[in-house]
């Protein structure tokens, strides 16, 4: 069994596609799914999946930095609301927040540097909330890693419940992580051929099998054989072989390391 640690569900179940997707999910193995929230537009979704699909689908509620605008203050104010319905389907994380200064306007200085200012304000928010529930931080960092430390370091986070989805970096950066107790997540970009996911492999073997975690981040990152098409749970399966590749580990006792990882970093039941 394989658990997808970071997916995206919304655009199949918009098309009406989701019960075909979970199908074929199972069929190559992967049972069990976190689908990651994003903003208050998916939220309540993902609640219901939760729902619908207990001990299959999980959930998560956070405010991507990309989603950041400015009425974050009210967004988090709503996030807050979910995480105290304490109910069966909870959330199980805080996530995906962080920073994300790739998707920045190129142009326009003062907006640049007005949206770098509330991401900020809204990452901090996040954290502290997660400080106080205890709950799973799933960080979303792009072209700002370094920023994205920092600022866990200032608010203090418990860097044991963190990791950095769909890490691309290299082995210094996992380093940094991996020495505050933090991981990082990978996804189908390590069965990708160009030059710099040589990086990515390097990163996840000096990271090690004991702190792994791997994901689709679907509908994006789709894995070779498949890139080019959408990205689906199932295609978890070729990153996982492309893990047991580099690791040289054997694909039972990796199967096995890997849901062992991700239940007890968010806290499931088996």
């Amino acid at each position: 069994m394989l658990i997808d640690s970071h997916c995206h569900l919304e655009t199949f179940v918009n098309r009406g596609e989701l019960e075909i997707v979970l199908n074929e999910a199972s069929l190559a193995g992967v049972n069990r799914m976190i689908t990651v929230g994003t903003s208050s537009q998916d939220w309540d979704l993902y609640h219901k999946l939760a729902q619908n699909y207990p001990g299959k689908i999980y959930h998560t509620v956070g405010l991507h930095p990309c989603h950041v605008d400015d009425n974050w203050e009210a967004e988090i104010e709503n996030l807050q609301n979910r995480l105290s319905r304490g109910d069966t389907a909870a959330p199980i994380a805080l996530g995906e927040i962080g920073l994300d200064y790739f998707h920045l306007p190129k142009k326009d200085e003062a907006q640049r540097a007005h949206l770098i200012e509330i991401q900020q304000k809204a990452f901090e928010a996040q954290l502290e909330i997660a400080k106080s529930t205890k709950l799973p931080i799933i960080i979303h960092s792009r072209n700002a890693f370094s920023e994205c430390v920092k600022t866990i370091d200032k608010v203090g986070a418990n860097w044991d419940s963190i990791v950095f989805h769909c890490f691309s970096e290299g082995r210094d950066e996992i380093d940094r992580i991996n020495l505050r107790g933090g991981r990082g997540s990978f996804t189908g970009i390590i069965t990708y051929r160009n030059a710099s996911v040589s990086n990515v492999k390097e990163a996840m073997f000096e990271q090690g099998v004991e702190r792994l975690m791997i994901e689709t981040d679907c509908p994006y990152l789709t894995p070779e054989p498949y890139r080019g098409k959408e990205n689906r749970p199932a295609y978890l399966r070729q990153t996982f072989q492309a893990v047991a590749s580099v690791l040289q580990i054997p694909v039972d006792e990796l199967e096995e390391q890997l849901t062992r990882n991700t239940f007890e970093f968010f806290g499931i039941q088996e």
